[in-house]
């Protein structure tokens, strides 16, 4: 395992500014249900047309998270935030003068490679702590806290007086703001790189780039077994009768305690060791689900969703943590965004699919699976984690 002296990323600035950049990486994917909406109020837009916008985003979004493996320790952390921010304002202002729709797809592309190369450039970030845990769990709270503000903030106090140009300019200045005026207090470079430059080699271990990898296994199932559910939880509400006005508040409120969790398990870290944290909330997320199967009334709702987001940067940290910790090349951290991006789009495919074939018992059923599958895999690369400690065998 690293252990870096004096680290430089294990700063409360670097920790707060970088925690925006991750955030303008995830801003486009929390408001895409607002955004959405006014794509469908403004140009007429089916389901259909919105979802191949949706797959134009998380392609792009994955492909460069993919790609990024290649550049992210060689460019300056600096000129990628910049560029990659660039990229998503321009591509947003774009959008303001109604293009066709084959060009809006593009430019959707454009947005989601843009973020891609945000969000992926915080995981490495990030994956440079020295807690790595404690860094995630930071990193997962703040980058959830803007695009809470503005799924309120959005529709109430812009949509109703600029409306969907007024929404797209705003959305372009938070990406800068979050992508590039934060950037003085990030560092240039990852430490690996440093020491790498240095002259001293980093050493590969195939049991450490085991538990990287099953802990980014973990990581994705858990995040497509949750993307299925969320993508159709304003639905479910809606089934019940609950007006629309109600379930985005709670939503939104949902999203803040998401953040919660993300800085609870930042400020926890290891004190309870590893897996029985993620054990713990992946029950009260189970928990959640079962509230949601049965609800009948407002405040079962509000508990079943509000124990299910809770579980997401809590479980998430932990995860990523585990993944920063035992990828001692710096190369598998930065996957954690293609793991986001494959989630966001398998996770509702499916969860549609399951819907329409069984009904919504079936989706909650299959989050709950992938929950569970999830202790199991974390749990198998804790387990090797402990025995790499005691065997020394971790890198």
């Amino acid at each position: 395992m690293k252990t870096i002296i004096s680290n430089p990323i294990d700063k409360t600035s670097v920790y707060l500014c970088a925690g925006l950049v991750s955030a303008g990486g995830a801003l486009l994917l929390n408001v895409l249900p607002v955004l959405f909406g006014a794509f469908a109020e403004q140009f007429g837009y089916g389901e259909q047309q919105l979802g191949n916008l949706a797959m134009a985003m998380n392609l792009g979004f994955g492909l460069v998270a993919l790609a990024s493996v290649l550049w992210i320790q060689r460019v300056s952390w600096r000129v990628i935030s910049t560029l990659a921010s660039l990229l998503v304002a321009a591509a947003l202002i774009g959008m303001c003068s109604g293009p066709a729709y084959p060009a809006l797809v593009l430019l959707m592309a454009l947005a989601g490679a843009g973020t891609g190369a945000l969000y992926a450039l915080a995981m490495t970030i990030f994956g440079d702590s020295s807690q790595p845990e404690r860094a995630f769990g930071f990193k997962l709270g703040m980058e959830t806290v803007p695009g809470a503000l503005l799924l309120i903030v959005l529709p109430v106090a812009l949509a109703p007086r600029w409306g969907l140009q007024g929404m797209l300019i705003t959305l372009a200045i938070s990406m800068l703001l979050m992508g590039i005026a934060s950037l003085p207090w990030v560092p240039r470079h990852s430490a690996r790189r440093q020491e790498a430059g240095a002259g001293e080699p980093l050493p590969v271990c195939r049991q450490s780039q085991t538990i990287a990898w099953l802990s980014l296994l973990a990581s994705l199932v858990f995040l497509t077994g949750i993307m299925s559910v969320w993508a159709f939880l304003e639905l479910m509400g809606k089934k019940s009768g609950l007006s629309s006005d109600t379930i985005g508040t709670v939503l939104a409120l949902g999203f803040i305690i998401n953040a919660g969790g993300g800085f609870i398990a930042s400020s926890i870290g290891l004190k309870a060791g590893r897996f029985l944290p993620v054990a713990l909330i992946i029950a009260a997320e189970v928990g959640g689900l079962v509230l949601l199967a049965q609800f009948s009334s407002l405040a079962t709702y509000v508990a079943g969703v509000m124990c299910f987001l809770f579980s997401i940067s809590f479980v998430l940290a932990y995860t990523f943590g585990v993944t920063a910790e035992f990828d001692v090349s710096g190369r598998l951290v930065v996957l954690g965004a293609l793991c986001l991006s494959i989630g966001a789009a398998v996770g509702p495919a499916v969860g549609g699919l399951l819907i329409e074939t069984y009904g919504y018992m079936a989706v909650l059923l299959f989050s709950g699976a992938c929950s569970i599958s999830v202790l199991a895999i974390y749990g198998a690369a804790v387990l090797r984690s402990q025995s790499a400690s005691v065997r020394g065998l971790a890198c």
